[in-house]
């Protein structure tokens, strides 16, 4: 086991280190073969027995309480006692009425609430005079009439009329809309009809019902929004599902019939040369169209 007096102990080399001390020791020199027979943990403690597992048998292990008849109990037997003058059953005192003091020291608070709070809101709507203007233009008294543009050069303008248009659509009216891009003479029209107001107000749409100004596509936009837009075109006439006016195709506008859209017309004009009288032609304006040699449709105009 490498004792002392084995060979693999070199007596001249390890006593010299080890001292005198050393040799009344018995040393002993560990090897491969004296690991397992040597006990180097400390001894273990007794240990606790482990939990009895949980069973059904254990339930019932122990003597279950008999339950219990539900206790009745009698309501009318503790109202016996009482009568019909207790707190319970006695009608609520009548308020107290608040002090009157000065109204200048007075507290807003401690006052009662003014006749205001308690007043209902009414129910009658204002009526279409009350509300909107009264601006008729020239044969509106009963249709819708619009003052749009079809030119595309401002595209939030441009936009607004159709959203305008498209709602008046929905309803399915019929629609008298002026185009002051395609004829200048609505135009001055519009603005004769709102002269003193803003400049704003001249930007197409403007929209008139029943003679009356209701204002521009956010106006308009607003009373339909509120659902009043039924009400303020009730009694106008209404537009066939599908019809297309059959003289302009929707268009509202045709080409002149007097000068062909061309703004011109020829003249004889009759002149005096002394004793003689002659003639020559001439060219003049047509005054039956427009700027641009159109006329409005007879038919839906």
């Amino acid at each position: 086991m490498g004792c002392v007096s084995s060979n693999l102990l070199n007596h001249d080399e390890e006593f010299s280190q080890l001292g005198s001390s050393a040799l009344g020791h018995h040393i002993v020199s560990l090897t491969s073969t004296t690991y397992g027979l040597l006990t180097l943990d400390p001894p273990r403690t007794p240990s606790t027995p482990p939990p009895s597992r949980f069973t059904l048998s254990s339930l019932w292990s122990e003597p279950r309480p008999l339950r219990s008849e539900p206790e009745v109990i009698n309501s009318w037997e503790l109202m016996a006692g009482l009568d019909t003058d207790s707190f319970r059953f006695s009608p609520l005192p009548p308020p107290k009425p608040f002090p009157t003091t000065d109204k200048e020291n007075s507290n807003p608070n401690l006052n009662g609430p003014s006749p205001r709070a308690f007043k209902k809101p009414s129910s009658v709507k204002p009526s279409l005079a009350e509300r909107f203007e009264r601006i008729c233009p020239p044969k509106g008294e009963k249709r819708v009439v619009i003052y749009t543009t079809t030119l595309r050069g401002v595209r939030r303008t441009f936009e607004a009329c159709n959203a305008v248009r498209a709602a008046f659509e929905a309803f399915g009216v019929l629609i008298c809309e002026r185009d002051v891009s395609m004829d200048s003479g609505f135009r001055e029209e519009l603005r004769e009809m709102l002269k003193g107001k803003e400049r704003e107000a001249m930007v197409p749409p403007r929209v008139f019902v029943k003679g009356f100004y209701i204002g521009g596509a956010e106006e308009m936009l607003k009373v339909a929004e509120e659902g009043l837009l039924g009400e303020l075109l009730h009694g106008l006439p209404r537009k066939t599902v599908g019809a297309v006016c059959e003289g302009c195709g929707d268009m509202r506008f045709l080409p002149c019939f007097r000068c062909n859209g061309s703004c011109k017309i020829a003249v004889v004009a009759k002149e005096n040369l002394g004793h003689k009288q002659g003639s020559r032609t001439v060219v003049v304006k047509c005054t039956d169209c427009n700027e641009n040699g159109l006329v409005l449709c007879p038919v839906c105009s």
